[in-house]
């Protein structure tokens, strides 16, 4: 009885972290270029160490925590200052602790002139520079597919100020989840040239958070805690009877 009662709050945990991970995702669901969390379960007792040396009881928990880094859809904003990615690519911002990426696109400038995140992180050229656009009270900002920037005079002038570095990946399962929708770079991955992308002004990357299937995972994995919930309650009511039973001999 001690196995299945372990077996059943080990089940119940890792209900329970999915639950979190789903919330997570629907308190996200506004969130401009979020990216969904998503988890996988695994048994802890492979093969024949669940017949013979489990006997039949298994333990489960999460194996693993990653992004689903499908494209959300476009939502067209006419702002100038919004920017989304058609295609495969990621920004790239100063962070606080170093280079991160993001595939949030609605960026702001500000006093300075400098081009940033709607968190104030700088966004970064094609040179890992920061990016300076002046005279936007004097003129407007006009941005190409490759991400090029241009100011565009009164008088029909077009300069070029900077080209917004979009870079894509080698292996997307090393990014790293950090705050306000950006990735940072874990050991063994590394950028890759951004391939295949255009640079669409004037519009944002919604997230890609389906509402309707997160709700339906969320009330599957409450049904299955509560049934966990109630395997351990009768665990605990056996071994009360047992207590008040005794032993024989």
């Amino acid at each position: 009885m001690v196995s299945g009662k372990y077996s059943a709050l080990a089940g119940a945990v890792s209900r329970e972290q999915s639950i979190a991970n789903i919330s997570a995702n629907l308190a996200n669901i506004s969130t401009t270029g979020y990216k969904k969390s998503m988890v996988s379960f695994e048994s802890i007792l492979k093969g024949s160490q669940q017949t013979y040396e489990g006997k039949g009881i298994n333990y489960n928990r999460i194996r693993n925590n990653f992004t689903d880094f499908s494209p959300g859809a476009m939502r067209e904003t006419l702002d100038p200052h919004d920017l989304a990615i058609h295609g495969n690519g990621f920004f790239k911002v100063q962070g606080v602790n170093g280079v991160n990426y993001t595939r949030r696109g609605d960026f702001a400038i500000d006093q300075d002139g400098l081009l940033t995140t709607s968190n104030g992180l700088p966004v970064l050229d094609d040179a890992g520079a920061e990016i300076n656009i002046p005279d936007t009270d004097t003129s407007k900002v006009a941005v190409g597919d490759d991400g090029t920037i241009y100011i565009l005079g009164r008088e029909g002038s077009r300069e070029e100020v900077a080209k917004i570095a979009i870079v894509d990946i080698n292996d997307k399962q090393k990014l790293k989840r950090e705050s306000d929708t950006t990735f940072s770079l874990e050991a063994g991955g590394a950028e890759a040239e951004g391939e295949n992308y255009r640079v669409i002004q004037g519009n944002l990357e919604l997230s890609n958070v389906n509402m309707a299937a997160e709700m339906a995972k969320m009330i599957d994995s409450h049904r299955i805690f509560e049934t966990y919930h109630k395997v351990l309650k009768s665990y605990s009511t056996l071994t009360e009877q047992q207590q008040e039973l005794g032993t024989v001999g």
